[in-house]
């Protein structure tokens, strides 16, 4: 039996929470705090699919939202601003017939449906096997990760950082996502993309800080803070979501390599056995390296879709549209970056 559950009643929350917790292939995103950080910043109408079994008790789940398309006409999402979120079942022998169900529940309304994750081969929808997800095993001997490191550039850096002065705090506050917001503007800036809106990074900190399921680390030298990342916890995995720093700082103090080899650290220490690099394009042929080069390893993150293959992250990196926009971004001034970034952002997802 399908159904949904309401993103705001609060038993089925905690039934939600508690199976995501269970299952397998649980993992933040899938959690209703991390569903609420996206519809209170963008107001996308969630879909909260449940399966049960003859007993009542639930068997699987399907997040989704539907997003109303300015540029790109309306779609429901699994999940949008989410690397990968794999449908949570118990038994796969009905997947295709769950597909079939929530298609025609919306295929008048929408056009084209997007699910990050991996589904059986005979789903019905259209597999884009594009990106790579890279992982860094942690065991529980530091030292081990250490050995895999290589030598010639990320040790260098760390250890250049740490005789610059560079500090790593935990600062899990109001001030430390301001900074983190404050960083991810200059980096995306420079990188060619819009900007989350201040709304997005704040309800992070409400609905994932301060409930325990990420905190932020900031890279400081003199009070300045050179760079900063939010990392999601859960269960056996640290997840390195977001990065960002100043970008007039990266070459001379290389504070990001010392950010992020404090996290390792402290996600060994605290016993989780899994670093999530996140997401990479292969197109991004330097940041595939720079992941590689701490360790990681990747693995396919194939996103499937209905009707066809559609969706801003179906578009290579290397394609001249994804070229010519970053261009025109960059060149963009900050003031009209920041008034409609956020807006652009929001029908991104």
């Amino acid at each position: 039996m399908l159904s949904k559950f309401s993103l705001y009643n609060e038993s089925e929350m905690r039934q939600w929470d508690k199976f995501v917790e269970s299952h397998p292939k649980g993992s933040p995103y899938h959690l209703s705090y991390w569903m609420r950080v996206l519809h209170k910043t963008y107001s996308f109408t969630p879909f909260m699919y449940v399966q049960k079994n003859d007993n009542e008790n639930i068997s699987g789940i399907v997040p989704c939202f539907f997003i109303k398309g300015f540029f790109k006409g309306n779609r429901i999402v699994s999940l949008p601003f989410t690397d990968s979120c794999d449908p949570l079942l118990n038994d796969h022998s009905q997947e295709k017939e769950l597909w079939q169900k929530i298609i025609n529940e919306h295929k008048d309304n929408i056009k084209y449906m997007e699910i990050r994750g991996s589904l059986l081969q005979d789903s019905g929808l259209v597999c884009h096997n594009y990106y790579k997800l890279h992982v860094l095993n942690l065991g529980s001997d530091i030292s081990e990760v250490e050995k895999n490191i290589d030598k010639k550039t990320i040790r260098y850096s760390i250890r250049k950082a740490q005789k610059g002065g560079i500090e790593i705090r935990e600062e899990n506050t109001q001030w430390g996502i301001e900074e983190i917001y404050r960083l991810n503007f200059l980096t995306r800036k420079k990188h060619g993309v819009p900007p989350q809106p201040f709304a997005f990074f704040k309800n992070i900190f409400d609905d994932l800080v301060l409930k325990g399921y990420a905190s932020i680390l900031l890279a400081v030298f003199n009070s300045k803070t050179l760079a900063g990342g939010v990392f999601l916890k859960f269960k056996e995995t640290y997840y390195y979501k977001y990065n960002a720093s100043d970008p007039q700082c990266l070459s001379k103090q290389n504070p990001n390599h010392l950010l992020t080899w404090h996290a390792i650290q402290k996600a060994t220490q605290e016993g989780y056995r899994f670093f999530d690099f996140g997401r990479t394009s292969p197109d991004n042929m330097g940041l595939m390296r720079y992941k590689e080069m701490w360790g990681a390893k990747s693995v396919d993150l194939p996103y499937y879709y209905y009707p066809k293959i559609m969706g801003a992250v179906s578009q290579k990196e290397s394609g001249l549209l994804f070229r010519t926009l970053t261009r025109v971004w960059q060149s963009l001034p900050d003031a009209v970056v920041k008034r409609i970034g956020p807006i652009i952002c929001k029908h991104m997802g």
